[in-house]
């Protein structure tokens, strides 16, 4: 029983540790302190992304911006001329991590709460293509809309 009882209490102040840990190094000056949620997320759940890289914006193409917020896009739907690049620019006024992933493009760009990215995307032929959040439950919650290439 006693043996039980310690590896509990190792176990709770490990977790304790790594809540520390990431609230600790998130929280400084400048900091809004809301870090360690995006970084717990990230840990817990994943960036929905399967972690790769969003391409760099493209200097003189065209940007696009789509507002994120819990849980909807502004607008849900974007209308791009076939064949040209563009800056898609995701701008989270939400309180959690959002992305826009566009499947059929390969395209995921990702912003944590309060913040604003920006990626390449160059569409090919006309279109309506599907657009989401993929961080898991967002889209089911109301994050989809399209990409329609004319």
């Amino acid at each position: 029983m006693r043996t039980r009882r310690l590896g509990l209490v190792l176990v709770a102040v490990g977790v304790l540790g790594l809540i520390g840990t990431s609230v600790g190094a998130s929280i400084g000056p400048g900091s809004r302190g809301t870090g360690w949620m995006s970084s717990m997320h990230e840990r817990m759940m994943g960036s929905g992304l399967g972690g790769g890289q969003a391409p760099a914006p493209v200097a003189g193409a065209p940007e696009i911006e789509v507002v994120a917020r819990d849980f909807s896009f502004s607008p849900t739907e974007v209308t791009v001329p076939a064949g040209t690049t563009v800056n898609l620019v995701v701008v989270n006024d939400g309180g959690l991590p959002h992305d826009i992933t566009i499947p059929a493009f390969g395209f995921g760009v990702a912003a944590v709460s309060g913040t604003r990215a920006s990626a390449s995307l160059t569409v090919g032929g006309a279109g309506r293509y599907e657009l989401f959040c993929s961080v898991p439950g967002h889209r089911d919650a109301g994050m989809q809309g399209f990409l329609v290439v004319r």
